[in-house]
């Protein structure tokens, strides 16, 4: 049995839980998805954002949405009962919960669907909860996602995703639980954007187009030359200048010899100071 609970932000108190000092997690109120062989090396690491930025980069975390009308929905053990009691098949911990979303993150959600990965929890405590499976390491308890249709909005409640998790061994979390407790909020955890191209002119010896992000199409405006990649159509990197964006969000490339076909794209996973971007499709200039 290897459970690691933290009774303070600064980690000087890393301790099991006693009879007479009794330890109550807070209320689940995030996830964040994560492959199924991610895992943090030490506590130390699975407490510091810097580390779990570089793995959602890596695309080994997808942190989730906030929830709401988080509930149970456990079985109990079955049994078969003759001259003696036997145990035909274990009970399963399940959670279900409502993500109030709009469908474009609803799409995103989906696309997890009957996906067995792994899951970190945030509590309302500004707690991360996860296992440990040698009482150093720091993973996700394993589970299936169950994504619902999407609930259409009514007069008295938003629209909304219903979620079930179904963790593949109901009692990890019981014997090798681990609940940190670090300094920065799960809010300032983003998964990666989506970023949509869209060019505003084209001509023989100059490119012009904005990257937009989000449900409201904002502008990204601050990448450089190496984040975004311009190529004939067979995929032969071009010859360009390179114009920053500017008040408007318009970016530029001039050059000589543009044609019809030739292709804008960011250059694969793009990581920002404040947020990660990746494209959601190259686009094709016409000249």
């Amino acid at each position: 049995m290897s459970i690691i609970v933290e009774f303070t932000a600064t980690g000087e108190s890393n301790k099991n839980t006693g009879a007479n000092d009794q330890f109550h997690e807070g209320v689940t109120i995030r996830h964040a998805l994560a492959t199924d062989e991610q895992e943090f090396a030490t506590v130390a690491a699975a407490k510091t954002l810097a580390t779990w930025k570089a793995d959602v980069d890596l695309k080994k975390i997808i942190p989730l949405f906030e929830i709401e009308t988080l509930a149970i929905g456990d079985t109990a053990d079955t049994f078969f009962e003759g001259n003696s009691k036997y145990k035909t098949k274990n009970g399963k911990k399940i959670r279900t919960f409502e993500c109030m979303i709009g469908v474009n993150s609803h799409a995103a959600l989906a696309s997890y669907n009957g996906k067995t990965m792994r899951v970190y929890e945030f509590t309302d405590a500004q707690e991360i909860k996860g296992v440990s499976p040698d009482g150093v390491k720091v993973r996700g308890q394993l589970v299936t996602i169950e994504v619902g249709k999407r609930i259409d909005a009514m007069p008295d409640k938003p629209a909304y995703t219903p979620v079930t998790l179904t963790y593949s061994d109901y009692k990890d979390f019981e014997k090798n639980a681990v609940i940190v407790k670090p300094t920065w909020s799960h809010i300032e955890l983003n998964g990666i954007f989506d970023a949509k191209i869209v060019v505003q002119s084209s001509s023989a010896a100059s490119v012009k187009f904005k990257v937009l992000t989000g449900d409201a199409l904002d502008p990204v405006t601050s990448l450089d030359v190496a984040d975004i990649t311009f190529k004939t159509a067979l995929g032969v990197a071009i010859t360009k200048s390179f114009v920053a964006a500017d008040a408007n969000g318009v970016y530029e490339f001039t050059g000589t010899g543009f044609a019809t076909g030739n292709v804008v794209n960011l250059n694969g996973v793009v990581v920002q100071t404040e947020a990660t971007y990746e494209s959601a499709g190259a686009v094709s200039i016409t000249v």
